[in-house]
């Protein structure tokens, strides 16, 4: 019996040093490695500084971690215009990045009618609406001290006047000065047209249209000739309008331009801010490049890695940063803790315009027809 008692304790330590050494051996096992995935992204220059310290915290928490691949962004520190994408010259299917976030929807629409394939998430991650933004005795003087809004038929009319003294503003001196960026090579400037055009047709579907009307052509010319040169403003009307001072009046601009430059505009002079009663928004969607090599299982992967990030910008922490930069989240809006609104409300920014519902349906075919009728008109 003592034997067989003494082989039940020898095979108790056997096992119990098995037990341990399997242990061990399981705690000292390499951890099995996250398999990396990088993304390229590339974004338009109203959402550049945004993005940079977006991708920075993006890459550095736990929401790039999709089962067992980790996610990096990898960000290009150069912007790109939506226009230069269309244009094909410097872009193809080989080179282009993995993720580009555009200004609108309709760009990445607009990229696939000039040759380029791109999906959308069909999400605006932040969003920036046009502004008009004039000297307060300006502003004054076209809505006759508020009685009429500032808005396109006050601007249209002052610019056909050409001088102030024509328009019967006495207080003012020289020519109607008007600033905004270039339509054929900016898609700020662009929309601009397309701001004029909602509101000269009291529509802001623009579904299934192919071309401007020679009306509206006629209305809208006066307003290009009070541009003094086009050339000079660039793709900044903000920067712009500040450099000049008095001597430019009226501009139309993303409203992020104006408030990271609204220190800059009120230094020197009181400004009225206005919303165009036909909204232009700015609605940074992110387009994602379609890659016919991928095999079905690489693919999948690479959609959920998407998907990972744009969830992770849309999460209410991460919006809440948006207005820090100029820009307004998609679902909340700004309040008096965010500097940049909140020294804007001093000049008419407001914290919840109507900006919604806003233009859509844009057509690349009336894109074009726009962008080619503008750059006849300001060589003309």
């Amino acid at each position: 019996m003592k034997q067989i008692g003494t082989g039940i304790v020898i095979l108790f330590v056997l096992i119990s040093l098995g037990i341990v050494g399997l242990g061990y051996l399981q705690q000292n096992q390499p951890e099995p490695q996250a398999t990396p995935l990088e993304l390229t992204l590339t974004v338009n220059p109203m959402a550049q500084d945004w993005m940079v310290d977006a991708v920075a915290l993006f890459n550095t928490s736990e929401a790039r971690f999709v089962d067992d691949v980790v996610i990096t962004i990898a960000l290009n520190p150069t912007p790109i215009e939506d226009i230069t994408v269309w244009s094909g010259n410097t872009w193809n299917n080989q080179n282009r990045p993995d993720l580009w976030l555009a200004s609108t929807a309709f760009s990445i629409e607009h990229a696939n009618a000039f040759n380029m394939t791109f999906n959308s998430v069909n999400t605006p991650l932040a969003q920036t609406p046009l502004v008009w933004v004039t000297s307060a005795d300006v502003a004054d003087a076209i809505t006759q001290d508020g009685m009429l809004l500032l808005d396109w038929d006050a601007v249209q009319q002052a610019a056909n006047a050409g001088t102030w003294a024509n328009f019967g503003a006495t207080n003012l001196q020289g020519n109607v000065n008007m600033a905004f960026s270039l339509p054929d090579s900016t898609i700020e400037g662009l929309m601009v047209l397309y701001s004029a055009s909602a509101y000269y047709s009291r529509n802001l579907d623009f579904s299934n249209l192919l071309s401007p009307s020679s009306d509206f052509k006629t209305w809208f010319a006066p307003i290009v000739d009070s541009v003094p040169n086009f050339y000079t403003i660039g793709a900044d009307v903000a920067t712009f309008m500040v450099s000049r001072g008095a001597s430019v009046n009226i501009g139309i601009m993303p409203e992020v331009k104006l408030l990271n430059q609204i220190d800059a505009f009120t230094r020197n002079r009181t400004i009225r801010v206005s919303y165009p009663e036909y909204p232009v928004v700015f609605d940074f969607s992110l387009a994602i490049a379609i890659d016919q090599n991928l095999s079905f299982d690489d693919n999948n992967t690479r959609q959920q890695a998407i998907q990972a990030f744009v969830d992770w910008l849309l999460a209410p922490e991460q919006q809440s940063q948006l207005p820090r930069y100029g820009l307004r989240p998609i679902a909340t809006s700004p309040t008096p803790n965010d500097e940049l609104f909140r020294k804007g409300t001093d000049v008419g920014v407001q914290y919840d315009p109507i900006i919604s519902p806003y233009l859509t349906g844009e057509e690349s075919a009336y894109s074009r027809n726009l962008m080619s009728w503008f750059t006849q008109e300001r060589t003309r």
